[in-house]
């Protein structure tokens, strides 16, 4: 597994832990996480995505590969270099290796644009860097899949958060949800754009689905990865407010847009998995309330 010490990661890598399996953990710094580098069904392995030697040596008895993690630029050719290329001697070594089943993390962010009712049978068309290494390395996997006979999958999350899974382990990256309760706890005017808002998944859930893809014998397929409900910022500031007992008020600018839906009937149908985000969007704006307090 890469990146099992980044935020998606090491969701996933507890949950799997869990499950019984044993990891072979690639990070910059395994150590982040001290419980899951000291954990009796990990090996640890400080590696990059560009230490492809010492990657393919320890895959040597592993029968899948779980790939979390990211290579940044922030050029065409950089991103290419460090995800898109990175991505594609992993599976090459993979297929080496005699491994039987590639997941790889792509993002909803290679569809490009967003409209009002998306599937994951829609054509891709990104619209930044990101979003295009995404959709080239998906393009990859699926034609190495189709080559090799080794099952390839991918799963697109979307907007991700979630509490640390565990001592040294991250939240999200994305600020909006410590913002928020900074300006709750401050008693400061929350401005939101009317009608903003996306289908937020629990890191937790999002593992589900992991260990689903991962357990099935699907092959080539390509899964989003959100909750069902769309909810949008005001109701998470309006949450905020409630649980602090915050004077703070919700001002809500502009004019909405129809909500731009993602289909997850194929979660459900293929894995019976539906998810819905409000119990633990509570649960991690208090974490923020909390951290703040303290």
């Amino acid at each position: 597994m890469t990146g099992a010490t980044g935020f998606i990661g090491s969701h996933v890598a507890y949950r799997l832990l869990q499950a019984g399996h044993e990891l072979v953990a690639i990070a910059r710094n395994p150590e982040k996480t001290p419980s899951l580098s000291s954990h009796p069904r990990v090996r640890r392995v400080a590696a990059t995505l560009h230490d492809s030697a010492l990657i393919a040596q320890h895959l040597e008895g592993c029968e899948a590969c779980v790939h979390v993690a990211l290579g940044w630029g922030d050029t065409p050719l950089a991103m290419l270099e460090r995800d898109t290329q990175a991505t594609v001697g992993l599976l090459e070594a993979c297929v080496r290796g005699g491994v039987k089943h590639f997941i790889y993390t792509s993002s909803t962010a290679a569809l490009g644009g967003f409209w009002s009712r998306m599937s994951e049978a829609d054509p891709v068309r990104p619209s930044d860097y990101y979003g295009a290494t995404k959709a080239a390395s998906e393009a990859y996997v699926m034609a190495v899949g189709a080559k090799s006979g080794m099952r390839c999958n991918v799963i697109r999350p979307g907007y991700t958060f979630g509490n640390p899974v565990a001592e040294g382990a991250p939240t999200q990256p994305d600020q909006r949800f410590n913002e928020i309760v900074k300006r709750a706890l401050a008693g400061q005017e929350i401005r939101l754009k009317k009608g903003d808002g996306t289908q937020f998944v629990w890191a937790g859930d999002l593992a589900r689905l992991y260990q689903a893809v991962l357990d099935s014998t699907r092959s080539r397929e390509v899964y989003f990865g959100l909750a069902t409900p769309f909810v949008t910022w005001q109701a998470v500031a309006e949450e905020a407010v409630r649980l602090t007992g915050s004077s703070s008020k919700v001002v809500i600018e502009g004019e909405p847009g129809a909500p731009c839906l993602f289909d997850l009937a194929k979660i459900r149908e293929h894995f019976g998995l539906e998810f819905s985000s409000a119990e633990q969007i509570s649960l991690h704006l208090k974490y923020f309330a909390e951290k703040y307090r303290a």
